[in-house]
């Protein structure tokens, strides 16, 4: 993509392609909806849709998991793909952090007060894990806590990856990036079919979970994004031809997630989609509605349909915590006679309204508080601190008592002192980085 005026144009552009593209956000509620029904928080309306045909398409939501991948890389093109601009790698990253882990962290919290009596029996190096978002990376941990958040493990491996992959793609002809996507994409799929069928499901924590079997679906969304920015908006494609690919590749999709469900022996059923699988119809389904003009592009840009897609985030990272808070709090209280019933009935809309409210009246202030803190943070200071304040915390027990039974009997404390440092004293770093310059800091 080529601008003549600079950087500011650039922006100009920028803005009134997100602001044309708003018919990609609704999607993304669809698939939060999919993924509510798909954990048991739809209740009585994921019932009534039970009943109609081609229901399985319900129970699509680890498909709609890899979708939500493929747009991630697609929407990521589309706003960092400046091939005459240098790529501020910090900057991009300061950005998705703040973007992800505010909320990230309020989900952490709220599900440790759900487990608030048994906290401190907990490893301190799953916490440490869930804290830094690297729990897919630990088979062992990628369920822990909000076991939904595994997919910000994800997530952040693409943010980590992304800009290098971008500044490469830069001097790439768009034939090659899209002939490497399909290989990579094939390769991907032929591994982890095998281990999916070899090893499957003893070793589910790995196969599912690991970001690398996801990388191949973020890879085809960015280079689908690359295509769209060099050619496809350049291009006068007549409005037909968008509406028949989009409707293929959205029936093609649907089509296989039915049968598939059917006739289990036919194609590859249950988590398998969630890998990619498909892809690249999903790369052709974006890209179709990108260009498309057509009534249903002009629906999905509606504000009310644009503001629950601003909104999926929320839902989603806050969805696993506080469905096992109503609940309990329902089955604990002895006036309610049908928590059951009042659960299927009210969990699934109280949702969304809880997603909504955090969205514009919690996440968005947050996120430009932080945006501005952020800017006088040192963060190796930071990261120092913690490990220093680990080793001797580890260190000063470990060495205090030098028989294991002994050590054992303490390790609670030590746990809850860690714990500590880590909610308390790194608020109170954060509290003086905020007032005080990296330089100052030193001084």
């Amino acid at each position: 993509m080529y601008y003549t005026n600079g950087v500011i144009e650039a922006r100009y552009n920028r803005a009134a392609l997100m602001k044309r593209l708003d018919q990609l956000t609704f999607t993304r509620f669809v698939v939060i909806v999919l993924v509510l029904f798909y954990h048991g928080s739809g209740g009585i309306y994921r019932s009534f849709l039970a009943n109609l045909p081609f229901s399985e398409l319900i129970r699509t939501a680890p498909t709609g998991v890899s979708y939500l991948y493929v747009l991630s890389g697609f929407v990521m093109a589309l706003v960092y793909f400046r091939p005459h601009e240098k790529f501020d790698i910090a900057g991009y990253w300061r950005a998705r952090f703040i973007r992800i882990y505010p909320l990230y962290l309020i989900a952490f919290l709220l599900t440790c007060y759900y487990y608030a009596d048994a906290i401190l029996e907990i490893k301190p190096q799953k916490i440490v894990a869930n804290l830094f978002v690297a729990q897919a990376w630990i088979p062992a941990y990628s369920q822990s806590f909000n076991y939904a958040s595994w997919s910000m493990t994800v997530e952040f491996f693409f943010y980590a990856i992304f800009p290098f992959f971008t500044m490469w793609a830069y001097k790439q002809p768009t034939k090659k990036l899209i002939t490497g996507s399909i290989l990579f994409w094939g390769i991907s799929q032929l591994i982890y079919q095998i281990l999916w069928i070899g090893f499957f499901p003893e070793r589910k924590d790995i196969i599912v979970y690991n970001p690398i079997f996801h990388l191949n679906s973020f890879i085809m969304g960015v280079v689908g994004g690359i295509w769209y920015l060099r050619e496809g908006k350049l291009q006068n494609i007549n409005q037909s031809t968008t509406t028949i690919a989009l409707f293929t590749s959205f029936t093609l999709i649907a089509a296989y997630s039915v049968v598939s469900q059917r006739i289990p022996t036919i194609f590859p059923n249950d988590l398998q989609p969630m890998a990619g699988l498909l892809a690249p119809l999903m790369v052709l389904f974006i890209i179709a509605l990108s260009l498309n003009q057509s009534g249903i592009t002009k629906v999905f840009n509606h504000p009310a349909l644009v503001a629950l897609g601003e909104t999926s985030y929320a839902i989603y990272i806050l969805h696993v915590p506080i469905v096992w808070l109503y609940e309990r709090y329902l089955y604990d209280a002895t006036w309610i006679k049908n928590p059951s019933q009042i659960f299927d009935i009210s969990m699934f809309p109280m949702l969304i309204g809880i997603g909504l409210i955090v969205h514009f009246y919690l996440d968005t202030p947050l996120r430009t508080w932080l945006k501005k803190t952020l800017q006088r943070v040192d963060f190796p200071l930071l990261l120092l601190d913690l490990v220093i304040a680990t080793v001797s915390i580890y260190l000063s027990f470990r060495l205090r008592f030098d028989h294991p039974r002994e050590f054992a009997s303490y390790q609670t404390m030590m746990r809850a002192i860690f714990l500590q440092h880590i909610f308390f004293s790194e608020h109170h770093s954060l509290s003086i980085s905020t007032r005080l310059s990296p330089l100052q800091l030193y001084k």
